[in-house]
């Protein structure tokens, strides 16, 4: 004669199916994560490639409100409609050139991953954050400054051969470091100096493309001489 499950095999039975429905229901969350991460990517590349071709034809990027309009054609004929955020619907963010205000000459645009673990994110330096508020963690710039704020400092010497300086303790200007024998002269160059303090240079570089980098972003990085 058979007999029947006993309550506590009951309750391992439900234990384990209660188990596999949360590791599958996660599974299926992480893909929708990573899809929706996947047409964010898409969206800002396609951006990006708009901005350069705008950019190619009047010598500057957009004005700062050109994202505002979810599915508008204010980027026509570069971008048929303005994507947005596949979740909020919200515009995605756009940090232009506060350098140089009547005629924008870099930029970035940022949105949030909800994969917090892609490794893009790190290799932006953009964990947790991109440095433009709490939740921007990924982002598409223009080639000649990084997706990060500048005077966000990486994690660790190593990183990431686009490191940017590290800022000093008041008023955001980035200090001064004594190893480096490269500063942005007057004009926004890239230039040797032997002694780069004496100078007037704000910071120094050990690496021509940090250096060339950090002159494109910030005047504040110039040195007097």
């Amino acid at each position: 004669m058979k007999k029947g499950l006993t309550l506590i095999e009951l309750v391992i039975v439900i234990a384990i199916l209660a188990i596999l429905l949360i590791i599958t229901m996660m599974s299926w969350r992480n893909q929708i994560d990573k899809a929706r991460d996947a047409q964010r990517k898409d969206d800002l590349q396609r951006i990006s490639i708009a901005f350069e071709e705008y950019f190619s034809d009047f010598g500057c990027y957009p004005p700062a409100t050109i994202l505002n309009n979810c599915g508008g054609g204010e980027l026509m004929p570069y971008l048929d409609k303005i994507p947005c955020d596949p979740v909020t619907k919200e515009p995605y963010d756009y940090v232009p050139d506060s350098d140089h205000p009547a005629c924008f000459r870099n930029f970035r645009i940022l949105a949030h991953l909800d994969n917090e673990s892609d490794p893009v994110i790190g290799s932006l330096n953009c964990q947790p954050d991109c440095g433009y508020g709490p939740t921007l963690n990924y982002g598409v710039a223009s080639t000649n400054i990084t997706v990060a704020n500048p005077t966000k400092p990486w994690p660790s010497p190593s990183a990431s051969p686009l490191a940017a300086p590290e800022p000093s303790g008041g008023g955001g200007s980035p200090s001064p470091s004594p190893s480096g024998s490269l500063a942005c002269d007057p004009t926004g160059q890239c230039n040797v100096y032997a002694n780069p303090q004496a100078a007037g240079c704000p910071v120094s570089f050990t690496d021509p493309v940090v250096c060339q980098l950090a002159c494109d972003e910030s005047s504040s990085y110039w040195c007097n001489q």
